[in-house]
């Protein structure tokens, strides 16, 4: 599939990526999303943001770019370090934040990796991407330039391995390094991970998708897939987001994902872990201060306050005063950034 799609992308011009990215833009503001993090980008995909913020003065809708860290054999933290593009260059709508590194592989496909075999498949633990070597050369290199990462971790073991790269360099609180899922977190790391002081994207809808989640790490592990709530009594700072296309870039999904755990659509994980459902206001909270806090940018996004940036929706209902199966339902009527509509569009 990677020759595939390296075929279909060598295929497309700078216009073609154009369209697709004023799209994408587009389609995040008719949904409320006035800030994405978009990872794994490569340098045409960079290109045409670039290329559209040139023609419009603005974007649609804020971005935030963490690349691949290697693009058609150019070595691009090399390049970022030359230039001296550090986390945060760009404008208030474009920004470089840093590298986004996939580490393991995902749980349906029984690729992330565990400390322990699969129930599911007894003879497979999943497989790092990266010897520990590689990845470390990546994190070093990267934190050394200035560039905060964003290390996909979705097994136990691997993301006690990201931990212990973390743990080397030292300075992971400073740049805010991120680790994006953490969905298998054991006690042990849930300690390490606040005492490291590092940030975790997660995607509470994965606890709906991945209804085979049991199958996979068996009941005695379901503890510890995507334990939200011990993350938050353990002052863990989270980001909740999609992991579009892979979900819904919905925000209400996810929030609704988050509140009631896969419970009325009878997944088995909430069997298990129903006590790591989170309040609405813990829901929203991380949704918006919390991705702005992992963005680095909690300073200017997530709240509205004087001295913030004037982004806000405008929604059909008050998600404090539905239940919470009404919560996935949620309309967005319009979308404001910088003060600005931006949808509907005039």
């Amino acid at each position: 599939m990677n020759k595939v799609e390296e075929l279909v992308r060598d295929s497309y011009t700078l216009d073609d990526y154009r369209e697709f990215m004023m799209n994408s833009m587009k389609y995040a503001a008719s949904l409320g999303v006035t800030t994405v993090g978009f990872v794994s980008v490569d340098l045409k995909s960079l290109q045409s943001l670039i290329m559209i913020e040139r023609e419009l003065g603005n974007l649609p809708v804020r971005v935030r770019a963490y690349l691949n860290p290697f693009d058609h054999g150019i070595d691009i933290i090399e390049l970022l370090r030359q230039l001296g593009i550090r986390a945060g260059f760009g404008s208030q709508y474009l920004r470089i934040n840093g590298i986004k590194v996939i580490a393991d592989g995902s749980l349906g496909a029984r690729t992330a990796w565990l400390s322990r075999p699969y129930n599911d498949d007894p003879g497979n633990s999943g497989r790092p991407n990266y010897s520990f070597d590689e990845l470390m050369s990546i994190a070093r290199r990267s934190s050394e330039a200035g560039l905060q990462l964003a290390i996909h971790g979705i097994g136990d073991k691997m993301v006690e391995v990201i931990l212990d790269i973390y743990g080397k360099l030292g300075d992971a609180q400073v740049l805010r390094h991120r680790i994006e899922h953490a969905s298998v977190l054991r006690e042990d790391l849930v300690r390490r991970i606040r005492e490291l002081g590092i940030v975790l994207a997660v995607q509470p809808h994965f606890v709906i998708s991945d209804w085979w989640v049991v199958d996979r790490v068996g009941a005695d592990r379901a503890r510890y897939v995507y334990p939200f709530k011990t993350l938050i009594n353990n002052g863990v700072m989270l980001g909740f987001s999609t992991d579009a296309p892979v979900e819904s870039l919905n925000p209400w999904k996810t929030v609704y994902a988050a509140v009631t755990r896969g419970c009325y659509e009878g997944i088995e994980l909430c069997k298990y872990t129903e006590n790591e459902k989170v309040s609405l206001i813990d829901a929203l909270h991380y949704y918006t201060y919390g991705s702005a806090y992992l963005l680095r940018e909690e300073n200017e996004l997530g709240r509205l306050e004087p001295g913030y940036l004037a982004d806000f929706i405008i929604i059909d209902k008050d998600p404090l005063s539905v239940s919470d199966k009404e919560l996935r339902n949620i309309k967005i009527l319009e979308t404001y950034v910088g003060g600005q509509r931006i949808y509907p569009w005039k």
